[in-house]
């Protein structure tokens, strides 16, 4: 009979955010307003509200503090598809590594594609570490044709 309350009520979606909105969350000043907006631009949006902790300009003690005021909407975020992504694509996700990119291209030639990320460490493409930072980035289209 009664709508449940919204557990997100009062917070900041970072992901959706504008600068001004971003800028009313205590801890966040105008230098980390710009610096969240392009790292979110970069990664694709937020899986969640720790890696908000990963830019340089937030400390351990404002990102205390301003996680408090935040969430994510990870449903939002932009995906690579890993089988047809070009090498420009992939060098633009601050979690991909040069050396899995050149690893990337190379298999690709000659597989095809994966099918999932375990399918990547098992292959020594990503490390477990990487793949579970990259995994919510990812979706893995069909393979091109002629490849099984």
């Amino acid at each position: 009979v009664f709508p449940a309350p919204d557990p997100h009520e009062g917070l900041v979606e970072i992901n959706s955010a504008d600068s001004a909105t971003l800028r009313r969350v205590a801890g966040i000043g105008a230098r980390t307003v710009v610096a969240i907006m392009e790292y979110r631009r970069l990664l694709g949006g937020f899986y969640s509200t720790a890696q908000i902790a990963e830019l340089k300009c937030v400390t351990k003690e404002n990102f205390e503090r301003i996680s408090k005021q935040i969430y994510c909407d990870s449903c939002v975020i932009s995906k690579i598809d890993i089988n047809f992504a070009s090498a420009s694509e992939l060098e633009r996700h601050p979690y991909m590594t040069r050396e899995a990119i050149r690893k990337i291209t190379k298999a690709r030639k000659s597989k095809g594609g994966w099918d999932s990320v375990e399918q990547m460490i098992e292959e020594n493409i990503f490390t477990r570490e990487q793949a579970n930072a990259l995994a919510p980035y990812l979706c893995f289209g069909d393979k091109p044709a002629g490849f099984y």
